[in-house]
């Protein structure tokens, strides 16, 4: 055997007896063995930073926010700066809420809320700021007209013709200024419905506008509604009026009116966390955003019973009315009337500010009935003012416009048939 090969061999099963030895008794061996295992694990995860939750039966983005921990004066100052972008009463089970969190998850970064599947409202929080953007999705509008007859209930029959029960519910509220349904209402009365109808992905969605209303029926006569639009998306005025353009008013809930011409709900009635103190108080009423210095008006006809500072309430007016109700309007940066002064339904008691307890210019609106504070929203509310001359002129050219888009749906034009000449 050649003694130079097997010198070659004995150092090769050396140096490989060797590295047998060293992996054995390597101490660091295991440590960096399982450190490469999660590294590896840990890049090929993607973990998704947003927490998605659904708004539930009764819920509210206080409890929501809550369950995950999020201190309650940071839900306090994100929720009330949210308000000012979307109005809390349009807030539905069924609507979505992501929370993106800081690391230490007691801040939140960014959050989306979607209300329908258009539109994604966005904000991302810098500071002790929101910002705010709105994404929307394209939807298909379509003016339908929908005829029938009364089948049950109005709700039932409305329903039936697939118009959204949110569009539908306009309708009702409107002829039941008209109509005592209860007591004329009879099978087989007609009515019309011109709609604009919103499509989504080739389904109908909620949110569209009633055009038009008639309802004719052998007790009840013949009612006719035609939509007025106002300039400001959020006025009161918006709805449904007569064919001569007065303001429906309903006969329910006291003739109750709004205490500002345009409306957004900052926050509702009910259990909440306070926007001042951050913690569960009871709210007492409802607050409507609104610029300083916005007239306030009395809701219904009454006699001033306060109207002075009140502490934490601020500058504040208190109404009593020969319904039993007593209204309440605070924070007033003005008070336009005195103790026992008689005012109408309509009237101008104050302006708009951020006196007391505030964290900035709003109108905080109660209701008392029996001692006790009542939900301000379970009252059909109408329209305060009444139209002016320029508003009933514009009225008058968009139900002319009504009109003609209602006569091309009941008489459509014949089609053309064309003539092939040989």
């Amino acid at each position: 055997m050649n003694p130079g090969r097997n010198i070659l061999l004995g150092l090769v099963l050396f140096v490989l007896l060797g590295f047998s030895v060293y992996s054995v008794f390597d101490p660091d061996r295991p440590h960096r063995a399982k450190t490469h295992h999660i590294s590896t694990g840990q890049d090929s995860l993607k973990t998704d930073p947003w927490i998605v939750e659904i708004v539930p039966d009764g819920g509210s983005l206080f409890g929501i926010m809550e369950k995950h921990q999020i201190p309650l004066r940071e839900i306090a100052t994100v929720t009330y700066q949210f308000s000012d972008f979307i109005d809390v009463s349009t807030i539905q089970p069924g609507d979505t809420l992501k929370l993106k969190l800081s690391p230490s998850k007691d801040k939140i970064e960014a959050m989306t809320f979607v209300q329908e599947p258009t539109i994604r409202h966005q904000f991302i929080v810098q500071g002790d700021s929101l910002v705010y953007n709105e994404e929307k999705l394209p939807v298909q509008e379509e003016i339908k007209l929908l005829a029938g007859k009364l089948e049950g209930t109005l709700s039932a029959s409305l329903d039936r013709l697939g118009l959204p029960n949110q569009d539908a519910q306009q309708i009702i509220n409107a002829l039941e200024a008209k109509i005592n349904f209860r007591r004329d209402a009879k099978t087989e009365d007609e009515f019309q419905i011109l709609a604009q109808l919103r499509y989504f992905e080739g389904k109908l969605i909620p949110g569209g506008k009633v055009l038009y209303a008639a309802y004719h029926g052998k007790k009840t006569g013949k009612h006719e509604l035609f939509r007025y639009e106002d300039p400001n998306p959020k006025s009161v005025l918006t709805g449904l009026y007569g064919p001569d353009g007065k303001i429906v008013r309903s006969t329910s809930g006291g003739g109750v009116g709004y205490p500002l011409g345009s409306i957004h709900v900052r926050s509702k009635f009910g259990r909440r966390i306070d926007p001042v103190y951050g913690h569960w108080a009871m709210h007492q009423g409802v607050d409507y955003k609104a610029s300083y210095g916005t007239p306030v008006m009395a809701v219904a006809n009454g006699t001033v019973t306060e109207a002075h500072y009140a502490g934490g309430w601020g500058n504040q007016v208190r109404i009593k009315h020969p319904s039993g109700l007593t209204s309440q309007y605070a924070h007033l940066s003005s008070i336009a009337v005195r103790r026992g002064q008689s005012v109408n339904k309509g009237q101008v008691i104050g302006r708009v500010g951020s006196t007391g307890k505030s964290t900035g210019p709003h109108l905080h609106f109660g209701l008392m009935k029996g001692g006790q504070w009542i939900n301000p929203t379970n009252l059909k509310m109408v329209a305060s003012e009444q139209l002016t001359v320029i508003q009933l002129k514009d009225f008058t050219r968009q139900r002319d416009l009504i009109k003609a888009q209602l006569q091309q749906h009941l008489n459509p034009p014949a089609p053309v048939s064309a003539t092939v000449k040989t």
